[in-house]
């Protein structure tokens, strides 16, 4: 599986939030499918305890934010993002 490809094609044709703040709260309302975190996301403890709470899976994304952000195809860094509608992407293999 290329996960470059799987979170571009996730970015482009599903629904994601992007950010440790808006993931967060993804994840506390219960919208959140799949949450991926960049090694050094901001408050990632609490995001991964609220996902084991809510059973959504975490993917530990082996890089930092400055690496998953040109990873997810943007000019900028991403520590963290919630897929809420995985389109047509198999970004949901990454749970596995």
């Amino acid at each position: 599986m290329d996960v470059q490809r799987s979170l571009r094609t996730v970015l482009a044709t599903g629904k994601v939030l992007v950010g440790s703040d808006q993931t967060a709260k993804a994840v506390a309302r219960g919208e959140a499918k799949l949450v991926i975190l960049a090694t050094n996301a901001p408050g990632a403890e609490d995001i991964r305890a609220a996902a084991a709470k809510k059973r959504v899976p975490v993917y530990a994304f082996d890089g930092m934010g400055t690496a998953l952000g040109p990873a997810c195809g943007k000019p900028f860094a991403i520590s963290a993002l919630a897929v809420l509608d995985a389109g047509t992407s198999d970004v949901m293999q990454l749970a596995k």
